[in-house]
């Protein structure tokens, strides 16, 4: 082993000193040497500082990607919102018409005007508006409704009345149509008209129970 060893180190040493040899005496073959070390060395070095700027530059054409991903977001979102305004000024005046449909608060007063115009359009005399319990200022509680009344949809809150009228029987039909158009969403459920004879004569009496929707905001 010992032998095979020296004898290798021997050959390898004969070798790199002939090159050694060749490399002093022969100009051009020195010179191809410095050359190819040279660009050897340039390589190595490109390759050691190229890694992270590519890296970086790989990084950056992501980031780019994905800014230009949320910058389309943004955009159609701003289209969006630039389509929905338009709209609602488009809409402004139902709005108005909405937020007296449908209010943000109970708002007995409001019941009170629409009963007496109704009222006073059709010739009849108003017995009296009765409005059951509702909280005006502060948390609503929830409303517990009779097992043969459906809540309001939407979880609305709702706000029970009762109005009593007097008058002719066309009269009270036609006040009862424009009741149920009236611009205060309604949701009637029960109508009872009671008729009798006093000394003035026939007496037709109406009497209106229901609710108004209101959001509780």
């Amino acid at each position: 082993m010992a032998v095979g060893w020296k004898g290798s180190y021997y050959r390898y040493k004969e070798f790199f000193l002939n090159i050694s040899a060749l490399y002093k005496e022969k100009a051009d073959l020195r010179a191809f040497l410095e050359i190819v070390m040279s660009i050897t060395a340039v390589i190595v070095f490109l390759l050691f500082a190229l890694k992270p700027t590519a890296l970086t530059i790989v990084g950056l054409v992501k980031q780019i990607d994905e800014e230009k991903q949320t910058l389309s977001i943004l955009d159609q979102k701003i289209k969006d919102l630039a389509t929905a305004q338009t709209l609602l000024n488009q809409n402004q005046n139902f709005i108005q018409s909405i937020d007296t449909a449908v209010p943000s608060s109970p708002n007995p007063d409001m019941l009170s005007k629409q009963v007496q115009g109704l009222a006073s359009k059709n010739s009849i005399d108003v017995l009296g508006i009765a409005i059951n319990q509702v909280t005006l200022v502060g948390n609503i509680p929830t409303t517990k409704n009779l097992p043969d009344i459906k809540p309001m949809p939407e979880g609305a809150h709702e706000m029970s009345f009762s109005v009593s009228v007097r008058g002719s029987y066309t009269n009270l039909t036609n006040f009862i149509k424009d009741f149920e158009n009236m611009r205060i969403a309604t949701k009637i459920d029960n109508i009872g008209i009671n008729s009798s004879v006093t000394d003035t004569g026939r007496v037709i009496v109406a009497v209106i129970s229901g609710r108004i929707p209101f959001l509780g905001k």
